[in-house]
Protein backbone atom coordinates (compact mmCIF):
# COMPACT_ATOMS: atom_id res chain seq x y z
CA UNK A 1 0.00 0.00 0.00
CA UNK A 2 2.97 2.36 0.58
CA UNK A 3 3.47 4.76 -2.30
CA UNK A 4 -0.14 3.99 -3.38
CA UNK A 5 -1.37 7.51 -5.08
CA UNK A 6 -4.76 8.57 -6.02
CA UNK A 7 -6.15 11.30 -8.18
CA UNK A 8 -8.21 14.17 -6.21
CA UNK A 9 -11.74 12.31 -7.32
CA UNK A 10 -10.89 8.76 -6.27
CA UNK A 11 -9.19 10.86 -2.67
CA UNK A 12 -12.56 12.53 -2.04
CA UNK A 13 -14.39 9.46 -2.65
CA UNK A 14 -12.50 7.02 -0.30
CA UNK A 15 -12.16 9.53 2.08
CA UNK A 16 -15.90 10.11 2.26
CA UNK A 17 -16.21 6.00 2.18
CA UNK A 18 -13.92 4.60 4.25
CA UNK A 19 -14.91 7.66 6.88
CA UNK A 20 -18.56 6.55 6.65
CA UNK A 21 -16.77 2.73 7.43
CA UNK A 22 -15.56 4.37 10.66
CA UNK A 23 -18.76 5.93 11.31
CA UNK A 24 -20.58 2.95 10.69
CA UNK A 25 -18.05 0.98 13.09
CA UNK A 26 -17.97 3.30 15.89
CA UNK A 27 -21.67 3.29 16.28
CA UNK A 28 -22.21 -0.27 16.31
CA UNK A 29 -19.48 0.10 19.08
CA UNK A 30 -21.72 2.63 20.92
CA UNK A 31 -18.99 5.25 20.72
CA UNK A 32 -19.99 8.77 20.94
CA UNK A 33 -19.11 11.35 18.46
CA UNK A 34 -18.51 8.19 15.85
CA UNK A 35 -18.81 10.43 13.14
CA UNK A 36 -15.82 12.46 13.59
CA UNK A 37 -13.78 10.07 15.53
CA UNK A 38 -14.42 7.07 13.56
CA UNK A 39 -13.85 8.63 10.33
CA UNK A 40 -10.78 9.99 11.64
CA UNK A 41 -9.00 6.90 13.30
CA UNK A 42 -10.35 4.56 9.71
CA UNK A 43 -8.65 7.02 7.17
CA UNK A 44 -5.83 8.01 9.92
CA UNK A 45 -4.76 3.82 9.57
CA UNK A 46 -4.50 3.93 5.68
CA UNK A 47 -2.85 7.50 5.59
CA UNK A 48 -0.33 5.99 8.16
CA UNK A 49 0.47 2.94 5.35
CA UNK A 50 1.98 5.51 3.27
CA UNK A 51 -1.20 6.11 0.98
CA UNK A 52 -0.57 9.59 -0.74
CA UNK A 53 -3.64 11.31 -0.71
CA UNK A 54 -4.04 14.04 -3.00
CA UNK A 55 -4.34 17.83 -2.06
CA UNK A 56 -8.40 18.41 -1.46
CA UNK A 57 -9.09 22.34 -1.87
CA UNK A 58 -9.41 24.03 1.21
CA UNK A 59 -12.91 25.03 0.32
CA UNK A 60 -13.85 21.20 1.38
CA UNK A 61 -12.65 21.86 4.75
CA UNK A 62 -14.48 25.54 4.80
CA UNK A 63 -17.98 24.03 3.53
CA UNK A 64 -17.80 21.09 5.86
CA UNK A 65 -17.19 23.53 8.66
CA UNK A 66 -20.07 25.82 7.08
CA UNK A 67 -22.69 22.49 7.52
CA UNK A 68 -21.61 22.50 11.34
CA UNK A 69 -21.51 25.98 11.94
CA UNK A 70 -25.22 26.37 10.52
CA UNK A 71 -26.42 23.39 12.76
CA UNK A 72 -25.08 24.67 15.69
CA UNK A 73 -26.01 28.39 15.02
CA UNK A 74 -29.93 26.47 14.35
CA UNK A 75 -29.62 26.27 18.39
CA UNK A 76 -29.79 29.81 18.76
CA UNK A 77 -32.91 31.59 19.42
CA UNK A 78 -33.87 35.03 21.30
CA UNK A 79 -33.58 32.87 24.60
CA UNK A 80 -30.24 32.48 23.80
CA UNK A 81 -28.63 35.80 23.86
CA UNK A 82 -28.47 36.53 27.51
CA UNK A 83 -26.75 33.75 27.80
CA UNK A 84 -24.16 34.89 25.59
CA UNK A 85 -23.10 37.54 27.97
CA UNK A 86 -22.88 34.48 30.50
CA UNK A 87 -19.81 33.35 28.44
CA UNK A 88 -17.30 35.91 28.78
CA UNK A 89 -15.79 35.35 32.55
CA UNK A 90 -15.92 31.34 31.97
CA UNK A 91 -13.94 31.37 28.14
CA UNK A 92 -11.33 33.27 29.87
CA UNK A 93 -11.31 31.07 32.58
CA UNK A 94 -11.10 27.96 30.21
CA UNK A 95 -8.36 30.22 28.11
CA UNK A 96 -6.38 30.83 30.60
CA UNK A 97 -6.16 27.42 31.92
CA UNK A 98 -5.48 25.86 29.02
CA UNK A 99 -2.52 28.35 28.07
CA UNK A 100 -0.76 27.71 31.27
CA UNK A 101 -1.11 23.85 31.31
CA UNK A 102 -0.03 24.00 27.41
CA UNK A 103 3.54 26.26 27.99
CA UNK A 104 3.65 24.40 31.49
CA UNK A 105 3.77 20.66 29.36
CA UNK A 106 5.58 21.94 26.99
CA UNK A 107 8.64 23.33 28.94
CA UNK A 108 8.67 19.63 30.72
CA UNK A 109 8.63 18.11 27.10
CA UNK A 110 11.46 20.39 25.89
CA UNK A 111 13.98 19.46 28.79
CA UNK A 112 12.86 15.72 29.21
CA UNK A 113 12.68 14.49 25.05
CA UNK A 114 15.36 17.14 23.92
CA UNK A 115 13.27 19.02 21.47
CA UNK A 116 13.94 22.52 20.44
CA UNK A 117 11.25 24.69 23.06
CA UNK A 118 9.78 26.30 20.37
CA UNK A 119 8.75 22.83 18.53
CA UNK A 120 7.88 21.27 22.03
CA UNK A 121 5.86 24.62 22.68
CA UNK A 122 3.67 24.42 19.52
CA UNK A 123 3.07 20.52 20.19
CA UNK A 124 1.74 20.85 23.54
CA UNK A 125 -0.33 23.72 23.21
CA UNK A 126 -4.01 23.02 22.63
CA UNK A 127 -4.42 25.61 19.59
CA UNK A 128 -5.60 23.38 17.15
CA UNK A 129 -4.00 20.95 14.40
CA UNK A 130 -4.20 23.06 11.73
CA UNK A 131 -3.59 25.92 13.32
CA UNK A 132 -0.34 25.58 14.85
CA UNK A 133 1.04 23.26 12.32
CA UNK A 134 0.47 26.47 10.04
CA UNK A 135 2.17 28.59 12.49
CA UNK A 136 5.47 25.90 12.98
CA UNK A 137 5.73 25.57 9.42
CA UNK A 138 6.02 29.41 9.04
CA UNK A 139 8.80 29.31 11.54
CA UNK A 140 10.73 26.40 10.21
CA UNK A 141 9.97 24.17 13.60
CA UNK A 142 9.59 19.95 13.21
CA UNK A 143 6.16 19.94 11.83
CA UNK A 144 5.75 16.35 11.96
CA UNK A 145 6.41 16.69 15.82
CA UNK A 146 4.06 19.34 16.76
CA UNK A 147 1.41 17.30 13.97
CA UNK A 148 2.03 14.19 16.28
CA UNK A 149 1.42 15.61 19.37
CA UNK A 150 -1.58 17.58 18.44
CA UNK A 151 -3.43 14.56 16.70
CA UNK A 152 -2.47 12.22 19.48
CA UNK A 153 -4.50 14.84 21.84
CA UNK A 154 -7.01 14.78 19.87
CA UNK A 155 -7.51 11.65 19.31
CA UNK A 156 -7.20 10.90 23.26
CA UNK A 157 -10.02 13.40 24.27
CA UNK A 158 -12.30 11.72 21.15
CA UNK A 159 -11.79 8.31 22.63
CA UNK A 160 -11.91 9.96 26.27
CA UNK A 161 -14.31 12.51 26.99
CA UNK A 162 -17.22 11.86 25.32
CA UNK A 163 -17.79 8.38 27.54
CA UNK A 164 -16.68 10.26 30.20
CA UNK A 165 -19.73 13.06 29.49
CA UNK A 166 -22.11 10.46 28.58
CA UNK A 167 -21.42 8.84 31.53
CA UNK A 168 -21.94 11.03 34.00
CA UNK A 169 -23.62 13.81 32.29
CA UNK A 170 -27.71 13.63 31.65
CA UNK A 171 -27.75 12.89 28.67
CA UNK A 172 -28.10 9.11 27.22
CA UNK A 173 -26.80 7.83 23.96
CA UNK A 174 -29.95 6.45 23.19
CA UNK A 175 -31.46 9.31 23.33
CA UNK A 176 -28.56 11.38 21.19
CA UNK A 177 -28.84 9.03 18.61
CA UNK A 178 -32.34 8.64 17.63
CA UNK A 179 -33.25 12.15 18.26
CA UNK A 180 -34.12 13.75 15.65
CA UNK A 181 -34.15 17.68 13.62
CA UNK A 182 -37.98 18.14 14.48
CA UNK A 183 -40.49 17.66 11.79
CA UNK A 184 -41.43 20.33 9.60
CA UNK A 185 -45.56 21.40 9.99
CA UNK A 186 -47.60 19.03 8.09
CA UNK A 187 -49.08 21.56 5.98
CA UNK A 188 -45.70 22.80 4.34
CA UNK A 189 -44.98 22.05 1.24
CA UNK A 190 -41.46 19.95 0.26
CA UNK A 191 -40.68 22.52 -2.61
CA UNK A 192 -41.12 25.45 0.14
CA UNK A 193 -39.26 23.14 2.84
CA UNK A 194 -36.51 22.48 0.38
CA UNK A 195 -35.97 26.10 -0.65
CA UNK A 196 -35.98 27.25 3.22
CA UNK A 197 -32.93 25.11 3.97
CA UNK A 198 -31.16 26.03 0.61
CA UNK A 199 -31.45 29.55 1.65
CA UNK A 200 -30.43 28.64 5.20
CA UNK A 201 -27.06 27.28 2.85
CA UNK A 202 -26.34 30.13 1.09
CA UNK A 203 -26.72 32.37 4.16
CA UNK A 204 -24.54 30.45 6.42
CA UNK A 205 -22.11 29.58 3.22
CA UNK A 206 -21.63 33.50 2.92
CA UNK A 207 -21.12 33.48 6.58
CA UNK A 208 -18.32 31.04 6.48
CA UNK A 209 -16.61 31.84 3.50
CA UNK A 210 -16.21 35.52 3.98
CA UNK A 211 -15.22 34.25 7.90
CA UNK A 212 -12.44 32.10 6.15
CA UNK A 213 -11.61 34.67 3.85
CA UNK A 214 -11.05 37.18 6.17
CA UNK A 215 -8.67 34.99 8.43
CA UNK A 216 -10.68 34.36 11.13
CA UNK A 217 -9.70 31.01 13.06
CA UNK A 218 -11.98 28.28 11.97
CA UNK A 219 -13.70 30.43 9.66
CA UNK A 220 -16.04 28.38 8.02
CA UNK A 221 -17.46 27.09 11.10
CA UNK A 222 -17.58 30.36 13.20
CA UNK A 223 -18.71 32.50 10.30
CA UNK A 224 -21.60 30.43 9.50
CA UNK A 225 -22.76 29.89 13.17
CA UNK A 226 -22.66 33.07 13.88
CA UNK A 227 -24.69 34.55 10.97
CA UNK A 228 -27.30 31.80 11.43
CA UNK A 229 -27.44 32.11 14.95
CA UNK A 230 -27.85 35.79 14.64
CA UNK A 231 -30.93 35.97 12.69
CA UNK A 232 -32.73 33.13 13.97
CA UNK A 233 -31.75 35.24 17.75
CA UNK A 234 -33.68 38.49 16.00
CA UNK A 235 -36.47 36.12 14.91
CA UNK A 236 -35.90 35.33 11.26
CA UNK A 237 -37.46 31.70 10.87
CA UNK A 238 -33.98 30.07 9.42
CA UNK A 239 -34.88 26.22 8.12
CA UNK A 240 -32.70 23.69 10.01
CA UNK A 241 -30.86 20.90 8.40
CA UNK A 242 -31.44 17.25 8.00
CA UNK A 243 -29.87 14.92 10.24
CA UNK A 244 -27.96 13.03 7.71
CA UNK A 245 -26.27 16.15 6.30
CA UNK A 246 -24.65 16.62 10.18
CA UNK A 247 -23.48 12.96 9.96
CA UNK A 248 -22.38 13.68 6.04
CA UNK A 249 -20.15 17.07 7.54
CA UNK A 250 -18.67 15.37 10.58
CA UNK A 251 -17.34 12.22 8.29
CA UNK A 252 -15.86 14.42 6.33
CA UNK A 253 -13.79 16.40 8.65
CA UNK A 254 -12.80 13.69 10.67
CA UNK A 255 -11.58 11.91 7.22
CA UNK A 256 -9.94 15.31 6.22
CA UNK A 257 -8.35 15.67 9.59
CA UNK A 258 -7.23 11.69 9.07
CA UNK A 259 -5.34 12.65 5.25
CA UNK A 260 -2.62 13.96 7.98
CA UNK A 261 -1.57 11.45 9.95
CA UNK A 262 1.55 10.27 7.61
CA UNK A 263 3.92 7.98 7.82
CA UNK A 264 6.73 10.10 9.01
CA UNK A 265 4.15 11.23 12.12
CA UNK A 266 4.16 6.96 12.96
CA UNK A 267 7.87 6.88 12.55
CA UNK A 268 8.20 9.74 14.69
CA UNK A 269 5.79 8.54 17.08
CA UNK A 270 7.55 4.97 17.30
CA UNK A 271 10.69 7.23 18.84
CA UNK A 272 8.87 8.87 21.33
CA UNK A 273 5.62 7.08 22.63
CA UNK A 274 6.12 7.08 25.93
CA UNK A 275 6.64 10.67 26.16
CA UNK A 276 3.71 11.80 23.86
CA UNK A 277 1.17 9.48 25.46
CA UNK A 278 2.05 10.58 28.85
CA UNK A 279 1.83 14.18 27.91
CA UNK A 280 -1.23 13.80 25.86
CA UNK A 281 -2.66 12.33 28.86
CA UNK A 282 -1.63 14.90 31.03
CA UNK A 283 -3.83 17.73 28.74
CA UNK A 284 -6.67 15.44 28.69
CA UNK A 285 -6.58 15.07 32.00
CA UNK A 286 -6.28 18.90 32.66
CA UNK A 287 -9.15 19.48 30.51
CA UNK A 288 -11.40 16.96 32.33
CA UNK A 289 -10.75 18.41 35.78
CA UNK A 290 -11.45 21.91 34.19
CA UNK A 291 -14.71 20.48 33.22
CA UNK A 292 -15.52 19.24 36.53
CA UNK A 293 -14.12 22.47 38.39
CA UNK A 294 -16.59 24.84 35.26
CA UNK A 295 -19.41 22.56 36.34
CA UNK A 296 -18.98 23.09 40.18
CA UNK A 297 -18.90 26.82 39.65
CA UNK A 298 -20.81 27.66 36.78
CA UNK A 299 -23.25 25.16 37.51
CA UNK A 300 -23.00 24.23 34.02
CA UNK A 301 -24.61 20.64 32.86
CA UNK A 302 -21.70 18.58 33.20
CA UNK A 303 -21.63 16.76 29.72
CA UNK A 304 -21.50 20.60 28.24
CA UNK A 305 -18.70 21.46 30.45
CA UNK A 306 -16.42 18.45 29.46
CA UNK A 307 -16.82 19.45 26.09
CA UNK A 308 -16.45 23.10 26.22
CA UNK A 309 -13.17 21.89 28.10
CA UNK A 310 -11.70 19.58 26.13
CA UNK A 311 -8.63 20.52 24.63
CA UNK A 312 -9.42 19.78 20.87
CA UNK A 313 -10.83 20.95 17.79
CA UNK A 314 -13.57 23.76 17.89
CA UNK A 315 -15.64 22.06 14.87
CA UNK A 316 -15.01 18.45 16.20
CA UNK A 317 -16.07 18.93 19.80
CA UNK A 318 -19.01 21.11 18.80
CA UNK A 319 -19.94 18.42 16.53
CA UNK A 320 -19.94 15.61 19.09
CA UNK A 321 -21.85 18.26 21.45
CA UNK A 322 -24.50 18.07 18.48
CA UNK A 323 -24.37 14.52 18.46
CA UNK A 324 -24.49 14.13 22.24
CA UNK A 325 -27.66 16.53 22.65
CA UNK A 326 -25.44 18.90 24.65
CA UNK A 327 -25.30 22.81 24.49
CA UNK A 328 -23.32 23.04 21.63
CA UNK A 329 -23.84 26.87 21.16
CA UNK A 330 -21.60 26.95 24.79
CA UNK A 331 -19.30 24.44 23.95
CA UNK A 332 -18.70 26.04 20.40
CA UNK A 333 -18.24 29.70 21.89
CA UNK A 334 -16.16 28.59 24.44
CA UNK A 335 -14.33 26.76 22.11
CA UNK A 336 -13.88 29.61 19.54
CA UNK A 337 -12.38 31.85 22.39
CA UNK A 338 -9.95 29.36 23.17
CA UNK A 339 -9.08 28.94 20.06
CA UNK A 340 -8.88 32.60 19.33
CA UNK A 341 -6.96 33.14 22.10
CA UNK A 342 -4.14 30.75 22.38
CA UNK A 343 -4.13 31.30 18.21
CA UNK A 344 -3.34 35.66 19.00
CA UNK A 345 -1.00 35.39 22.07
CA UNK A 346 1.20 32.16 20.91
CA UNK A 347 3.34 33.05 18.36
CA UNK A 348 4.12 36.90 20.26
CA UNK A 349 4.36 34.91 23.64
CA UNK A 350 6.92 31.79 22.39
CA UNK A 351 9.00 33.78 20.40
CA UNK A 352 9.43 35.74 23.37
CA UNK A 353 10.39 32.71 25.42
CA UNK A 354 12.68 31.53 22.75
CA UNK A 355 14.47 34.88 22.41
Amino acid sequence: MKGLTFSMPMTFALVFFLGYLGYRVFRHLHIPGGAITGSLVMVAAFSSQGVIWADLPSFISTALQVVVGIMIGCKFSKKKVPQLKLLIIPGLMVSAWMLCTGLLVGILLARITGLDLGTALYGAVPGGMAEMGLVALAYNLNVPVVSLYQFVRVIAVHLIVPPIALKYGHTKREEAVSKEIPVMDATEGKKEKDFGILVTLIIGGCGGFIAKHFGVPVGGMLGAMVVVGALRSIGVPLKELPTWVSVFAQVGLGGYLGTTFTPEIVATFQRMLLPTLVFSAAIVISGIILGFLVHRIFGWELSTALMACAAAGVTQMSAIALDMDADAVTVGLIQVIRLATIVLLMPSLIGHMIS
